[in-house]
């Protein structure tokens, strides 16, 4: 939530990354991990979310585990 405000992103903007986005992930991810990335000018918006299971409500949730802008492709730091 805190990289969420810091960015200042809403859940429909993180539902966007993920429908709208590309597969952006650097690395192999566990399963039932998804990682998606939007291109904005020069910056990359970066969404994560884990498939996790809600006791409470007996259902599968999704989580957000990590929101964060960086450099876009091409761009030099």
């Amino acid at each position: 939530m805190v990289e969420m405000f810091r960015f200042r992103l809403d859940m429909n903007d993180v539902k966007d990354i993920l429908e709208l986005g590309y597969d952006c992930s650097r690395s192999r991810r566990s399963g039932g991990t998804i990682e998606r990335c939007v291109d904005i000018k020069d910056k990359t918006l970066r969404a994560v979310v884990v498939q996790s299971f809600n006791h409470s409500l007996e259902e599968d949730v999704w989580v957000i585990t990590h929101v964060g802008l960086t450099a876009g492709p091409g761009v030099r730091k």
